[in-house]
């Protein structure tokens, strides 16, 4: 599962949407999707630690990306701690110096890449989990990203390993900017024995899920056999709209 969770403002910015609001309806939803391995996007430190405690059947690993450790967005990745363990875990910033904070090509913000290396303890099987949200202004930053991802995948990942990336890419799933990804791997929501091309962000309501053209949150994968993508659209303890995109999710058999 991706899921931007859209970060904790102030209740004066978001009102009725600020996340004192939503968060036991996000709670909520996780529990009833069960996903075994998920991956937020702009969660601050309050937020990722709120739904560590929260989900007692979850690990996580993930780092702020202003500074490494705490302060500004994470894109923490959350797991089943009765079906993985967790191997190896890095962060990288989408820049010309991806092992510095750093704001890398046209970006308007600082941007991370988060990995884990994950042992399947039922199948014996190792998982490689990347989550990353790209730059929302910059357009040479999102496509060099991309091919960034891409580069330092091929460095560290046997070719035979079983990957998945997801993320906010703030890009069309059939934008261009897109195509150094799939070039390495596959959108579950194109390949998937059942799929939608339903909207990914929803502006609190304000862009209908058919209506078109906010199709901006992805799976994409190496290595497995997609069966399901699905845009999770519905509402959860009484909310509406957990965040101002939905959650999506994909299913897979090894």
């Amino acid at each position: 599962m991706s899921f931007n969770i859209r970060l904790s403002l102030s209740d004066d910015f978001d009102g009725e949407n600020s996340w004192i609001f939503r968060r036991e309806a996000v709670i909520e939803m996780i529990n009833e999707v069960n996903p075994d391995v998920f991956g937020i996007q702009e969660g601050l430190l309050g937020q990722v630690n709120y739904m560590a405690e929260h989900l007692p059947g979850y690990s996580f690993y993930g780092v702020a990306r202003n500074d490494g450790p705490n302060t500004g967005e994470s894109n923490a990745v959350f797991y089943k701690k009765s079906r993985f363990e967790l191997l190896e875990s890095t962060t990288f910033w989408l820049s010309e110096t991806p092992d510095e904070v750093s704001v890398g090509w046209d970006a308007a913000f600082h941007r991370i890449v988060t990995m884990v290396r994950l042992l399947d303890k039922n199948s014996g099987q190792e998982l490689y989990f990347y989550n990353t949200h790209f730059d929302h202004v910059g357009k040479i930053a999102r496509e060099e990203s991309g091919k960034l991802i891409v580069e330092r995948m091929k460095s560290l990942i046997p070719d035979d390993a079983a990957v998945v990336l997801t993320g906010d890419f703030n890009a069309m799933y059939d934008d261009p900017i897109l195509d150094p990804i799939e070039e390495y791997l596959t959108p579950a929501r194109k390949a998937a024995t059942v799929t939608d091309t339903l909207n990914t962000f929803n502006s609190w309501g304000k862009i209908a899920p058919e209506e078109g053209g906010k199709v901006i949150d992805h799976i994409y994968f190496r290595n497995l056999s997609p069966l399901l993508f699905q845009t999770l659209t519905g509402s959860y303890a009484g909310v509406e709209y957990i965040s101002d995109h939905y959650p999506v999710i994909a299913v897979f058999s090894p």
